[in-house]
């Protein structure tokens, strides 16, 4: 055998699919291997129950075939510590026996951790058959865990390259505000003022979809668990404004507006948890100015809720809502601070964002988006 094909041979070996069989009796080890002979499977042989510890240590087995009836240590107390190590606590086991099929060694063995039990003399189709199926379920478990691996490292890359384009978006973005600003002062004429103030309300909203971007690109992590069903997200909002408590830190009722159809599938409760929290939010930092609620509904795939005040809050207040350090003038930031993070939460595990902003002129919103449909996220 060529320096090569020894490697390949080893490689072969060392992807190939193994069980165990563990028995007192050396013939029927044989026999377990020469059934098991054209399964395509790695067969390991252990006369006992700490030679089959010594050989789980180094290898990884689909699955165990145990003896019951073995000295010194029985298949049962060799089940029960495998189920005691984290590494082959999800081995499956199954029994091979010739005792009774009374009911009470059944239980027992299925208390030590058994999926199934085989009684001696082996039937060949019956072993192969349940091998093979605990097989193919090993395949479809390791494929899974590939593309969950592969899932993975493209989301890192995608999150990457957003982050990146939602940077150098934000830079060409800044200073087309600024020179729509600097239109809107400067010029005397009607028709260039309302241009300037078009470019800069445009700006404001390409800036807001660039930062949802940017929020929905960073990974979810400890996602709550989504009931969505049939709802409208404005009457949901404005049977939160009815709610006492949230009457109670209102100083007054806030202005509401409804654009087109606010309908869509969302869990409820966790919804109102959210608009309860975004409403403390602004209800704590708005002081005498007063709030607007607007949900939006205009567009064909997501629903829209902004609350907004034109207080602007001081550096303490935004960090604590946005995170990060003190901002800046320019584009609003994508990141959400601890003072937001239980309704950013409701909005990522809808498959949506929450981001916010506080700047002079502008003041203070809050946006939370959500895909129309759960099926479309």
């Amino acid at each position: 055998m060529t320096q090569t094909n020894l490697f390949d041979w080893e490689n072969d070996v060392a992807h190939q699919i193994s069980v165990l069989v563990v028995d007192d009796k050396p013939q029927n080890l044989l026999a377990m291997r020469a059934l098991l002979a054209d399964s395509g499977l790695q067969v390991l042989t252990a006369e006992s129950g700490p030679a089959a510890l010594e050989l789980l240590l180094v290898h990884d087995v689909m699955l165990a075939l145990l003896d019951v009836q073995m000295p010194g240590m029985d298949g049962f107390t060799l089940a029960e510590l495998m189920r005691g190590a984290e590494r082959t606590r999800h081995v499956p086991i199954i029994f091979l026996t010739a005792g009774s099929q009374e009911a009470q060694r059944s239980f027992a063995g299925y208390e030590a951790g058994a999926v199934d039990f085989i009684y001696k003399p082996v039937d060949a189709h019956v072993l192969r058959s349940k091998v093979a199926v605990f097989a193919d379920l090993h395949r479809q478990r390791q494929l899974l865990a590939e593309r969950i691996v592969e899932q993975e490292r493209l989301a890192r890359v995608n999150a990457l390259m957003l982050g990146a384009l939602s940077h150098d978006i934000r830079s060409p973005l800044s200073v087309l505000m600024l020179n729509a600003e600097l239109l809107i002062r400067q010029t005397e004429a009607p028709s260039l003022q309302k241009a300037g103030l078009r470019m800069k309300t445009a700006a404001t909203l390409l800036g807001r979809q660039v930062d949802h971007l940017g929020s929905l690109a960073r990974r979810p992590c400890e996602l709550l668990q989504v009931q969505a069903r049939r709802g409208d997200l404005a009457t949901l909002a404005a049977q939160r404004l009815d709610v006492e408590a949230n009457q109670a830190v209102l100083w007054a009722p806030p202005a509401f507006d409804r654009i087109g159809d606010t309908s869509g599938d969302f869990d409820l409760e966790l919804m109102a948890q959210a608009i309860d929290q975004l409403l403390m939010q602004a209800a704590t930092h708005a002081g005498d100015c007063a709030i607007r609620i607007q949900v939006d509904g205009g567009a064909q795939r997501s629903l829209m809720l902004r609350i907004s005040f034109d207080t602007v809050l001081d550096a303490e207040a935004a960090i604590h809502l946005f995170g990060g350090q003190e901002p800046v003038s320019g584009m609003a930031s994508a990141q959400v601070g601890p003072g937001l993070h239980e309704p950013e939460r409701v909005a990522r595990a809808h498959g949506g964002s929450l981001i916010g902003v506080s700047r002079a002129r502008q003041g203070t919103m809050f946006e939370l988006l959500l895909p129309r449909l759960q099926s479309e996220r």
